[in-house]
């Protein structure tokens, strides 16, 4: 059916798949259903729904691993990730292919590595 067609196309977007709980796909389930009905009774095209999400979800967004990966080469006296970052993160609505590396989910590498996806507080 399209629910489960719409949920398989959002299970991309999860890390771990298999800690997705039964209970939690069905919550999911039904807000899409509740979603596409709401699209689909509205006035709005696709289009218009469309380019009103991207004014309002960055395609780009500095997450951990990037920072991290930055702050590590910039002890080294190497600013060029931190300069790929301030220009694609100027305008992170735009599509900018040359910068489409810094669009994906986090890598594995980085799942359990210390400020890339684990945070600690000094204070």
């Amino acid at each position: 059916d399209d629910n489960s067609l719409w949920l398989s196309h959002l299970m991309v977007c999860f890390y771990n798949e298999n800690e997705i709980t039964t209970e939690y796909k069905a919550s999911l389930t039904s807000w899409l259903e509740r979603y596409i009905q709401l699209r689909n009774n509205g006035a709005r095209t696709r289009v218009d729904i469309s380019e009103a999400m991207n004014k309002v979800n960055p395609k780009y967004v500095l997450r951990n691993y990037l920072a991290q990966q930055a702050i590590e080469l910039a002890e080294k006296q190497d600013y060029s990730l931190l300069q790929q970052l301030q220009k694609v993160l100027t305008n992170p609505y735009d599509e900018q292919p040359a910068f489409e590396k810094f669009a994906g989910k986090r890598p594995e590498w980085a799942r359990h590595k210390a400020g890339c996806s684990m945070l600690s507080c000094s204070s």
